[in-house]
């Protein structure tokens, strides 16, 4: 198996850096310390073509890091691709292929024309429907409406999900958004996609993390903070919306989950807290649902009954999640692996959860065109 044994972050939001300063800030301190032992590098990335103009990224930052002899690729799988990175590098690792491997999830939106970026996004999306004039935001609106209908769901649980993980965000120095906001601000702002208002989205972000992973038997020379992943797994839906049924089940957050679990030899019941896609507040509560955390049509319950917040029973989304920390779409899913990290060693801060000992974390790519599953555990 494979443990994650360090961990790096930059602050997301709207930042000047480029793209390769902003790779570099999250991976160079894990270069400096562990050049020696890194033999492959990963890249998360998904819009340094289109955003910057750069391709080869990954050859770019070996050079920028003089690991000119150290193999690398570049990981795109869209919002997936942190996921998908992780994914790689466990199965380098188990493969013997590599043994010990940086990732390093970076993406640099910002500065450019809002609307554009809106295109870009949903150039992930199956032609058909994309022509039609639908785009990620207005899916995260489709899905509420239906979920709210289907679920008799208070419209102000879902609100309450921004509250959570602004909350959330506050204590990470590492958040776009590091200030709470009340469920009546949530609830009055502007609208983006009806029912859902601006604070119910992720932010378009700056930003990068790195993480460094190893074989379990490698682990220990390294550190004595280790989180161990147990369970890992990948699944895949249909890229048309419209093709699935029901519209509010996520098949590759359910699928990918139940292997993930069925892999670790655990249960979602064993965890004890979660980081989820929560690109819209809708889209948390459906993966909590789908992942195994709450039946189906009740994990808005969880939300009203504050289950989920960062004192309840089953915190999600710790670090503020994409709503309040960000998503600069390549690193996110590298963070949330670095979020699962840090609480497992006890080093998350005023965000800590008590007694953390499993962690899971689930990264999406698009709407649900594809999820990774983790499941970890402390060493």
């Amino acid at each position: 198996m494979v443990s994650i044994v360090a961990a790096s972050f930059t602050k997301f939001g709207k930042r000047d850096d480029d793209l390769l300063s902003l790779a570099s800030q999250s991976a160079d301190p894990l270069v400096q310390k562990y050049r020696e032992d890194v033999d492959f590098f990963i890249v998360s990335n998904s819009y340094s073509g289109e955003y910057n103009g750069i391709s080869g990224l990954n050859n770019l930052l070996t050079t920028r890091f003089s690991m000119d002899d150290v193999p690398s690729m570049r990981v795109d799988n869209t919002s997936g691709s942190g996921g998908s990175a992780v994914l790689v590098a466990k199965s380098l690792i188990e493969s013997g292929m590599a043994r010990n491997i940086l990732i390093t999830g970076v993406e640099k939106m910002t500065g450019g024309n809002g609307k554009n970026s809106t295109s870009i996004i949903a150039s992930l999306l199956h032609n058909e429907e994309r022509i039609s004039g639908i785009s990620l935001p207005s899916l995260g609106g489709f899905l509420a409406k239906l979920y709210m209908e289907e679920f008799n769901a208070s419209r102000e649980s879902l609100a309450m999900v921004a509250v959570k993980n602004h909350l959330n965000g506050s204590k990470n120095p590492y958040a776009q958004f590091q200030k709470p906001v009340t469920l009546e601000e949530v609830m009055n702002s502007k609208i983006i996609a009806d029912p859902l208002r601006i604070f119910e989205f992720c932010p378009v972000s700056d930003g990068s993390a790195s993480i460094l992973v190893t074989s379990d038997e490698n682990a220990p020379s390294f550190s004595s903070k280790i989180a161990k992943i147990i369970g890992c797994a990948s699944a895949s839906s249909t890229s048309s919306l419209s093709a699935r049924n029901p519209m509010t089940t996520i098949n590759a957050v359910k699928n990918a989950s139940l292997k993930a679990f069925r892999n670790a030899g655990a249960k979602p019941s064993q965890m004890d807290f979660a980081e989820l896609h929560d690109m819209s507040t809708i889209l948390e509560i459906v993966e909590s649902e789908d992942a195994g955390f709450f039946k189906k049509g009740e994990g808005w319950k969880a939300l009203v009954e504050h289950k989920t917040d960062l004192k309840g029973e089953f915190p999600i989304n710790t670090s503020g999640g994409l709503n309040s920390k960000g998503h600069p779409i390549g690193a996110s899913g590298v963070a949330q692996a670095g979020e699962v990290f840090l609480q497992l060693t006890g080093m998350a801060g005023q965000r800590q959860v008590e007694n953390a000992n499993f962690g899971f974390s689930m990264s999406m790519a698009g709407f649900g065109n594809s999820s990774t599953a983790f499941v970890y555990q402390v060493i």
